[in-house]
C-alpha cells in the first residue's frame, strides 16, 4: 500500500530535485531507510563548448541529503531566524559517523512557491548540540529539535551546499600541502643565501606546480592565495635561477605572497573558528 505519508515523501523529494541546479549530477538512492535519500555531486562552469554552451565538470564534491517533507505550513520559531525539525538521536548518531556532508532538507509540500530549507547535520552538532546539550550521545533522550536557518533556502542559496561540499576536499588537499610546503619554506632562506643546486631549483619548482594543483585549496582559502599566486611565484624563481632578480629577503619573492602562504600553512588550527566568524560577519552559519 501508497501512504499519504509516501506520496508526501515523493512530492517532498521531487521538489528538492527541482530546486537544485540542472548541470549538478544527482543521484538516487534506494536505502532510504538509512535516512539518505539523493547524493549529490558538483559541477561547475568551465566555459562554453564549440557551439557556445555551456559546459561543466566535476569537482569531486559530494553530500548526501535527507529529505524530510511535511503537508504542513513550516513556521518561523519566536527567534524570527530559524525553523524546528524533531530529529531521532538514533540518526544524528548515524550522520557524525560519516565525513561526507549529511545535508537536511526540509520541505513543505503545499505548493511550488513554499521555501525548502537546508542545514548541514553534522557541523549544527558540533557547533549547536555539543554546547547545549554536551551529553545527547548518552542520555535518555530518543529525539532533539534542530533549528534550521532561514537563510539556508534552496535554490537561492545553493552556493553554500557547494561550499559544505567541498570541505572533504580541502582538508585532504590542505594536508598535502601542510606535508609539501612545511619542508619547503626553508628553500627561500637557501635561495637567498646562494645554497640552490639547479638540481635543487628544478626540485623546488616542482614541488610549487605540484601545489598550483590543489585547486580546491587555492580557490577556498580565506589566506588571500590563489593558483595564479603560485604561477607568479614560480616565473620568479625561475628568474632567480637564472640571474635576472636577486632577492635579498623573503619578502622580496613577490610579497605577500610568503606571508600568505604561511598563513595557509597553519590554517588547519584555526579553521574551524575562522568559518565562524567568516559566517557571522556574513550574518550567516556554518552549518
Amino acid at each position: 500500500m501508497r501512504t499519504y505519508t509516501h506520496v508526501i515523501d515523493s512530492k517532498a523529494v521531487k521538489r528538492t530535485i527541482q530546486s537544485i541546479p540542472d548541470y549538478w549530477i544527482i543521484r538516487e538512492l534506494s536505502e532510504r531507510d538509512y535516512g539518505i535519500d539523493l547524493m549529490i555531486e558538483i559541477f561547475s562552469e568551465i566555459g562554453c563548448d564549440k557551439n557556445g554552451h555551456k559546459s561543466y565538470d566535476s569537482t569531486g564534491y559530494v553530500s548526501y541529503l535527507q529529505i524530510k517533507g511535511t503537508n504542513e505550513e513550516l513556521k518561523v520559531n519566536r527567534d524570527g531566524i530559524t525553523v524546528s525539525f524533531p530529529i531521532e538521536k538514533k540518526a544524528l548518531l548515524y550522520v557524525e559517523k560519516f565525513s561526507t556532508p549529511f545535508i537536511l532538507v526540509r520541505v513543505c509540500t503545499l505548493d511550488v512557491s513554499k521555501t525548502i530549507y537546508f542545514l548541514w547535520l553534522q557541523r549544527y552538532i558540533i557547533d549547536v548540540l555539543e554546547i547545549e546539550i554536551p551529553d545527547w550521545r548518552t542520555d535518555d533522550q530518543e529525539h532533539y529539535s534542530v533549528r534550521i536557518p532561514i537563510t539556508n533556502k534552496l535554490p537561492e542559496n545553493f552556493k553554500k551546499i557547494e561550499k559544505i561540499s567541498s570541505r572533504i576536499k580541502y582538508i585532504e588537499e590542505h594536508s598535502e600541502f601542510y606535508e609539501r610546503y612545511s619542508i619547503m619554506e626553508p628553500g627561500f632562506d637557501s635561495i637567498i643565501d646562494g645554497k640552490f643546486t639547479n638540481e635543487l631549483y628544478k626540485c623546488f619548482i616542482d614541488e610549487f606546480k605540484r601545489i598550483s594543483n590543489l585547486t580546491t585549496l587555492l580557490n577556498n582559502n580565506n589566506c588571500q592565495i590563489d593558483s595564479n599566486d603560485i604561477k607568479n611565484l614560480i616565473e620568479y624563481i625561475k628568474e632567480v635561477q637564472a640571474g635576472i632578480k636577486h632577492p635579498k629577503k623573503v619578502k622580496d619573492f613577490l610579497d605577500p605572497i610568503p606571508f600568505n602562504l604561511n598563513l595557509l600553512l597553519y590554517d588547519n588550527f584555526m579553521r574551524m573558528q575562522s568559518e565562524t566568524m567568516i559566517a557571522e560577519n556574513e550574518n550567516d552559519t556554518v552549518y
